[in-house]
């Protein structure tokens, strides 16, 4: 062997080992990144989330009782025997539920002004937390960074609470409050969310080894090794891509479901709703707004039970849905028994036609489980004038005004009014 030749040989073994060490670090990154990207969706998804379980809380549940005079809503609701929890207090121990600290998911909500029952807890615990509340704001909602937890590598994700209109006054003269003068707007606090940063993950993991395996049976190719190698993490970093989407997309869509009836939430119709009333996917057609609930609903649950109950809801949810025309027409489930519909492009005619039909199907509608139950339901219904603008909220005073007139008139029939 020629002095030359073992000079290229040794060259090429260098620039092999080069290529190695450099592919090496690239998959490791590659790998970090994927996997901050995914823990930081990850994170925000759970924070609206919990933001959304708060809301629907507040506005579904602790706005109907605050009115029952034997039942308290508080934060220290467990030393009470008919006392339930304020949502800020709801959010929290639904985090604290969520959590796996054993595995790095830690989720804790924190403020500079916590009320005295949490004054150990609820104030920011560590640097990370003292930094988050001094650099959100409007503008900049979110704050992140990697640290170590214990042996883990974990994503800190803070993300803003701002004070709402409906926890001012509660806040502003609580006794227990710190601080007497908020405003809607106000940095009330923020949800910090601990995210393990799965770089070990097993596809990922085999993925990488399988690169590697092509470095070793082909280490006498050099470039075209290398050339596999880069490929193959462009492949990866699509694959994981497709991952996070589908992840995310799933998380979305079981965030803006009912659970019960597996049709669109109260979210998902408000969303769709100011959409396509009073946003700019507003058409020139007329639009048609349905409100209806079940009569004497809570007698079917005194008198069968709730999972009697639970099953008519699912029944009802489905015949209507087969009342209505095709995939244009949106239903939603916006109350415990109270349900929504949004039909586009409609006719006065088409609109009687339609309620004609929910109003038969649910009649006819069969619970196996207990045949002799019968269920009826009333409809508050009211086309929309292409020629004037409404909001949704406009709207739908309108509809449950026709509701209330149609419980009025004897219930099991509908009622629908021109939009004014």
């Amino acid at each position: 062997m020629t002095y030359s030749q073992t000079k290229a040989i040794a060259a090429f073994t260098l620039l092999f080992m080069l290529m190695a060490i450099v592919s090496l670090i690239a998959i490791k990154k590659l790998q970090y990144s994927a996997s901050t990207a995914l823990a930081a969706r990850t994170a925000s998804v759970l924070v609206s989330t919990i933001n959304q379980a708060r809301t629907s809380y507040s506005q579904n549940a602790v706005a109907k009782l605050r009115s029952h005079p034997d039942i308290s809503i508080e934060s220290q609701y467990h030393q009470k025997q008919y006392a339930v929890p304020n949502p800020a207090t709801f959010a929290i121990e639904l985090g604290e539920a969520i959590s796996a600290p054993e595995q790095g998911l830690i989720l804790h909500t924190f403020s500079n002004y916590p009320f005295t029952s949490r004054i150990t807890s609820g104030g920011p615990q560590d640097d990370f937390q003292k930094l988050a509340l001094a650099k959100l704001n409007s503008q900049s909602p979110v704050f992140e960074r990697v640290e170590m937890i214990g042996d883990k590598n974990v994503l800190r994700h803070a993300e803003a609470i701002f004070m709402e209109e409906s926890c001012v006054d509660c806040h502003n003269y609580h006794p227990a409050s710190p601080k007497k003068d908020w405003k809607v707007g106000d940095l009330r606090g923020a949800v910090d969310i601990s995210i393990p940063l799965s770089g070990d993950d097993e596809d990922i993991t085999k993925t990488v080894q399988y690169a590697y395996v092509i470095f070793i049976a082909f280490s006498m190719l050099g470039f075209i090794s290398m050339l596999i190698t880069l490929r193959r993490a462009g492949n990866l970093s699509n694959e994981l891509e497709v991952k996070v989407q589908q992840r995310t997309s799933a998380l979305n869509q079981l965030a803006r479901t009912d659970a019960l009836t597996l049709i669109a939430n109260r979210r998902h119709f408000e969303e769709y709703g100011k959409q396509i009333i009073d946003g700019d996917n507003r058409t020139n057609r007329p639009i048609a707004l349905l409100i209806y609930d079940l009569d004497h609903f809570k007698s079917v649950n005194d008198t069968y039970g709730h999972d009697a109950g639970d099953e008519c809801l699912r029944a009802v949810a489905s015949a209507v849905n087969n009342a209505l025309r095709d995939n244009n027409d949106f239903h939603a489930r916006i109350g415990g028994e109270e349900f929504a519909i949004i039909l586009p492009d409609v006719t006065k005619s088409e609109l009687e036609t339609i309620t004609t039909r929910i109003l038969n199907n649910v009649r006819n509608v069969s619970i196996a489980c207990n045949p002799s139950l019968q269920v009826a339901c009333s409809i508050g219904a009211t086309l929309i004038d292409t020629n004037n603008s409404v909001t949704l909220k406009e709207v739908m005073h309108i509809a449950d005004k026709a509701l209330y007139q149609a419980k009025q008139n004897g219930r099991n029939q509908a009622c629908i009014v021109s939009e004014k």
